[in-house]
């Protein structure tokens, strides 16, 4: 039986911009957080910490990669409803 753990993501990519301007928020992200555990997100100025939360949350969408948070997908519109409701 696979595990599920509070927040798990898989290769998670995120770009802002076009051309000449695109800036990597995410590169290639991966990230297990188990159940119970307490986990900080660190990071320096535009280091992707914002942009990590709001993809698990179903704010923003991710440019490839998986993001799980207990168990749902938090890359699907219907399942990131149920993890902010």
């Amino acid at each position: 039986m696979k595990p599920i753990y509070a927040i798990e993501t898989k290769r998670l990519t995120k770009t802002y911009g076009k051309d000449a301007k695109k800036v990597e928020a995410l590169r290639g992200m991966d990230l297990r957080v188990p159940q119970g555990s307490l986990c900080g997100l660190l990071g320096l100025n535009g280091a992707g910490k914002t942009t990590t939360l709001r993809i698990l949350l179903g704010l923003a969408h991710a440019d490839a990669g998986e993001a799980q948070m207990l168990g749902l997908d938090a890359l699907s519109a219907a399942q990131s409803v149920l993890l902010r409701g």
